[in-house]
């Protein structure tokens, strides 16, 4: 019998929710480290990334380059270093193919030598198995600062 990990209050094999982790951290560290074509592979073609920060989703490699361009272009003008911590990974197989995922994403930002909380964020993905490995399909953000106050 393998190895497997509760998640979500179902079993999930051991090796799939490690892969999920993999995936997170390359994916993450990509985009830290401004290397956005690699960040937009890890989209299917016709990926998409919404966000309660952005007026309209962002749909496509092409526009995920965008995005992910501007973005470092404003980081580089900041002079600022960012990093995405992904944690509380909740893993819930939807099919064969399909992984849901939903984890906190905390992100980091050091200007001057002095880092600080910028963002609290939950990610909500769908994963996609590819012979290269997962892709993200379809991505929510919602960032904790732009929820409704009650």
């Amino acid at each position: 019998m393998g190895k497997t990990v509760t998640s979500a209050g179902s079993a999930v094999p051991a090796e799939v929710y490690s892969r999920v982790d993999q995936f997170y951290a390359m994916q993450m560290q990509a985009l830290d480290d401004g290397d956005i074509a690699v960040w937009a592979e890890t989209f299917t073609a016709d990926g998409v990334f919404e966000s309660n920060g952005l007026p309209d989703p962002v749909k496509g490699r092409e526009e995920l380059t965008e995005l992910g361009e501007k973005t470092v272009a404003r980081l580089n003008d900041q002079g600022a270093i960012r990093r995405h911590f992904v944690f509380n990974v909740i893993v819930e197989p939807s099919s064969d193919e399909v992984l849901r995922t939903t984890c906190y994403v905390p992100v980091f930002d050091t200007i001057d030598g002095v880092t600080n909380l910028t963002t609290s964020t939950v990610m909500r993905d769908e994963l996609v198995s590819s012979d290269g490995g997962l892709l993200v399909r379809h991505r929510t953000v919602t960032r904790d600062d732009l929820l409704a106050k009650s």
